[in-house]
């Protein structure tokens, strides 16, 4: 956090360079006169397409969708001087759209608003007159709706809301400041969000949309019914169109099986039987039925959720992942069991971590060794583990080659947004958790590493759409899945990629490595390690 704070990648005073520093008189308008990339025949084809309101769907996430938007304000531009209004759900990504419109829309006078200014100096600024605006939905939404919000949650009743919002901004003089609005990363925005709102807005006062997802979810009847409030039309496009297969590189998945210690095999299989103890006295007590209901309210709920996430991430993520998780204090973990010579199952636990501080994080390292790579990304649940392969690889590397993006509890959003810089601009591995699978723009990568299997079909899609970039000589986008053998995760892995297929409509080609990747004589304990 140190190193991010004071490098050249520090995102907190990035976004201040990024705000207007001068009040901005008089509302301006920007024209895209020339873009600094070009765009593949089939996003040309779709941008022919684009027309009234429109929702882009790109299955998978990689496929270009924001590069189709900087060409279609570059079209609609050379027409007439817009105003736009760039939504971004979060301010790591709302910082990487900004850079994007001056770097690759060549856009210099481009803005990004956020909370980060006080919303009296942005009163002060009148930065709601900056042509193109980058924005999240909130700070918009608070500076310049919030007047109409009992409007707004009045008209979201109606099967038509934009007539009567329409009719409510005629009588009270309401016009929405700007004229275009690209809506990213929009399957946040239905129902009751700012988003949405904003969305609503736009369209009762005239101003074009064009929005932006990755998720078919949003083709669900209830959620195309509230899409079709507001788009005219919803265009669809995936990396399975004999039109764009071509343009992107072959995808394949290679399964590796990964040896564990047969202590941490051992405890693993004893946590089984310790949750299978939990969901009969549930039964007994509570009835069968409350099984399927993910309670949260019984201490005996409570304990098995916290076992089976404990099994789980102890095998997918490593021994040394679950360190300092709250499960290793139930009762039933610390007694001596005669199936382990009279140890308790953290007892052997503890003995793993001695015999190997965690296998997938060796397999993964050792990945990286064997690779030629210009960019990596690894993906990884546990955020333990992801500071702990970032710990390592940043001291064999460096600490500027090796970026780790985890979750908001352990990094602001402004730290994320300064990792993501890191690796955009400097650094050849990225470490990332589920942080890293939706709504940010993570550059080319040309490996990816699962140190885990995705936990659902969405999860899949995004993680693996971080490495379908356009190709140029890159003719393979490689996948490496670490499987821990003799445990549930090659089943998980491939039932969700099965799930995936059916749900986006694309397929991989999958590979299993032969040869399991054994453990190696000199791997450091984890007291070693700690010293």
């Amino acid at each position: 956090m140190a190193f991010l704070g004071s490098s050249p990648y520090a995102v907190q005073m990035l976004t201040s360079s990024l705000a207007p520093s001068k009040p901005i008189q008089e509302l301006q308008t920007v024209k895209v006169e020339e873009l600094s990339y070009t765009l593949w025949p089939f996003q040309q084809k779709i941008l022919s397409k684009i027309g009234g309101d429109t929702l882009i769907l790109g299955l998978p996430t990689g496929l270009g969708k924001t590069y189709l938007a900087g060409a279609y304000l570059h079209r609609e531009s050379s027409l007439k001087p817009l105003r736009v209004l760039f939504l971004a759900p979060s301010i790591p990504l709302g910082v990487q759209q900004a850079l994007f419109a001056r770097r690759m829309l060549n856009l210099e006078e481009a803005c990004f608003i956020s909370g980060n200014t006080p919303p009296e100096k942005r009163k002060a600024l009148s930065v709601w007159n900056v042509g193109f605006a980058i924005s999240t939905p909130q700070t918009f939404y608070n500076d310049i709706l919030s007047p109409f919000s009992l409007n707004l949650e009045e008209a979201r009743k109606f099967e038509e809301p934009i007539g009567m919002l329409a009719q409510a901004f005629k009588e009270s003089g309401f016009t929405f400041p700007y004229n275009i609005v690209i809506a990213d990363e929009c399957q946040g925005y239905i129902g009751e969000t700012d988003g949405y709102s904003i969305l609503l807005s736009a369209k009762a006062c005239g101003s074009r949309i064009l929005a932006l997802s990755a998720t078919p979810q949003l083709h669900a009847p209830k959620r195309l019914e509230e899409l079709r409030k507001v788009f005219d039309q919803v265009e669809v496009f995936s990396v399975d169109d004999p039109e764009i297969k071509r343009y992107v590189p072959e995808r394949v998945v290679v399964l590796v099986g990964v040896y564990a210690p047969e202590s941490l095999l051992s405890v693993y299989g004893q946590l089984g039987k310790v949750a299978k103890q939990y969901q009969r006295r549930i039964r007994e007590i509570y009835g069968p039925e409350h099984l399927g209901k993910c309670c949260k309210e019984h201490r005996l709920c409570v304990g098995l959720l916290a076992l089976k996430m404990l099994r789980f991430r102890l095998v997918e993520d490593g021994a040394s992942s679950v360190l300092n998780y709250g499960a290793w204090r139930l009762n039933a973990l610390r007694q001596p069991l005669k199936e382990l010579d009279g140890k308790s199952i953290y007892e052997v636990y503890q003995q793993a971590l001695k015999e190997g501080f965690n296998h997938k994080i060796f397999a993964a390292m050792r990945i990286l060794k064997q690779e030629l790579f210009e960019k990596a990304i690894v993906f990884v649940e546990s955020v333990e583990a992801a500071k702990q392969l970032g710990a390592m690889l940043q001291k064999s590397h460096g600490m500027e080659d090796v970026a780790v993006l985890v979750g908001k509890g352990n990094m602001t959003m402004e730290q994320q947004a300064s990792a993501l810089l890191q690796f955009k601009e400097r650094a050849r591995i990225l470490i990332c958790t589920s942080i890293g699978e939706e709504g940010l723009d993570i550059p080319t990568a040309d490996i990816e590493v699962w140190m885990d299997p995705p936990s659902n079909p969405k999860k899949w899609i995004q993680r693996f759409g971080r490495i379908l970039r356009q190709p140029g000589d890159k003719r393979l986008a490689r996948t490496y899945a670490l499987i821990s053998l003799r445990t549930h995760e090659k089943n998980k892995l491939l039932s969700v990629k099965k799930k995936a297929e059916k749900v986006y409509g694309f397929t991989q080609r999958l590979v299993v490595k032969p040869r399991a990747m054994a453990l190696p004589k000199e791997q450091k304990t984890i007291t070693q390690y700690m010293r």
